[in-house]
């Protein structure tokens, strides 16, 4: 997070915080994998529920299956987020990203790292994309409203008072985990 802070400007306990509310630190980052590549039908590993709405099929899917296939891997075993009760699932890894938004930082990312193919999967890969996205939302202004707006555009694309989008509890539940997590920082600085 203090590396991704460099290039970004965007608080280490912010970028966590996010990713926190996310995946709890990619403890949970989704239960799903694409069962039909035409469809995107996805079934939960664990319970076998099936999914008709896993992941968009024409927005996201031909993207997850050429992340995928960059990065060596099978769409049909790659671990992806499972769909909530409305919209779709397919968001991959600690920082939950979509396809259509990682394909959208994802050359930022490279040269962030410089790094050749960047991995929503991989934990270091992830934070950096947070960050730039967060960035890219307004984050790195480092004020309060400037940061809750930002989580709530992490989290639907919108700012926090939109009135056509239910997101605030979101900023407000990121920006109550940034403050636990500063506070834990400060400590451990001291």
């Amino acid at each position: 997070a203090e590396k991704a802070e460099k290039k970004t400007g965007v608080r280490p306990a912010f970028v966590l915080a996010v990713l926190k509310q996310e995946t709890n630190l990619g403890a949970n980052v989704g239960s799903c994998v694409i069962t039909n590549l035409s469809t995107g039908e996805t079934k939960n590993t664990k319970s076998g529920q099936v999914f008709s709405k896993g992941i968009h099929p024409t927005r996201d899917l031909p993207l997850l299956q050429e992340i995928v296939k960059e990065l060596g891997r099978n769409p049909l075993s790659t671990i992806v987020s499972c769909p909530q009760s409305v919209g779709f699932g397919g968001a991959m890894g600690p920082a939950q990203f979509i396809p259509s938004t990682w394909n959208l930082i994802k050359s930022k990312v490279k040269n962030a790292l410089d790094k050749s193919i960047p991995d929503p999967w991989n934990p270091a890969d992830a934070i950096m994309a947070s960050s730039i996205l967060l960035q890219d939302n307004g984050a790195s202004a480092r004020t309060y409203t400037a940061e809750r707006n930002a989580a709530c555009k992490y989290y639907s694309g919108r700012i926090c008072s939109d009135p056509t989008v239910k997101n605030v509890f979101y900023g407000n539940a990121v920006m109550a985990l940034a403050e636990k997590i500063q506070a834990d920082i400060d400590l451990l600085s001291n």
